[in-house]
C-alpha cells in the first residue's frame, strides 16, 4: 500500500507571505498620515495574521473592515492623497491575497506548490488596483483645485466599494 498523507487545509505559505507584506505596506503608508490611522492599520494587520493563522474568512473580513476604517480616519483628518491611495491599494491587495490563499489552501492544500498561481493572482489584482488608482489620482488632481479633500476621500471609498463588490 502507498501511504496517504492528510491534506492541510490552511492558507498557503506564498499567499500568506504576500498578504502580510501588503498589510505591512498599508500600515507603513497609514503611518505617514496620522497616529490613529497607523494604529488602526497595525490592528488590521494583526487581524489579517490571525485570520490566516486560523483559516477564518470572518477574521479576514474583519481585517479588511479595520483597514477600511483606518483609511477613512486618515482621509477625514486630511491625509495626503498619495498616502491614502498607497494605503488603499496595499490594504485591498492584502485582503484579496489572504482570501485567495485561504481558498487555494482549502482546495489544494498547504503542501501544494502554488507559487506561480498566487503570484499571477496578486500581480493581476495589483494591475487592476493600479488602473483604478490612476483614475482616482487624476480625478483627485483635477478636483484638488479648491475642492474639499472629502471629495477625494469619497472617490477612494467608491473604489474600495467597487473592488469589494466585484470580488464577491
Amino acid at each position: 500500500m502507498v501511504p496517504v498523507s492528510e491534506i492541510t487545509r490552511l492558507p498557503t505559505r506564498t499567499g500568506t507571505a504576500i498578504a502580510l507584506s501588503a498589510a505591512g505596506l498599508a500600515t507603513l503608508a497609514l503611518a505617514f498620515t496620522t497616529a490613529s490611522a497607523a494604529v488602526a492599520g497595525l490592528v488590521g494587520t494583526v487581524f489579517l495574521a490571525a485570520g490566516l493563522t486560523r483559516g477564518s474568512r470572518r477574521i479576514l473580513d474583519t481585517a479588511g473592515t479595520v483597514f477600511f476604517l483606518a483609511l477613512l480616519v486618515a482621509g477625514v483628518t486630511g491625509a495626503g492623497l498619495e498616502a491614502l491611495l498607497i494605503g488603499g491599494v496595499a490594504s485591498i491587495l492584502a485582503w484579496d491575497t489572504a482570501e485567495n490563499a485561504l481558498s487555494v489552501g482549502e482546495h489544494l492544500g498547504r503542501e501544494t506548490d502554488t507559487t506561480r498561481l498566487e503570484i499571477v493572482h496578486a500581480a493581476t489584482t495589483l494591475l487592476v488596483l493600479t488602473v483604478g488608482v490612476a483614475v482616482v489620482y487624476a480625478l483627485g488632481s483635477v478636483a484638488s483645485g479648491g475642492q474639499p479633500v472629502a471629495a477625494v476621500v469619497l472617490l477612494l471609498v467608491g473604489v474600495v466599494a467597487l473592488v469589494a463588490a466585484v470580488r464577491r
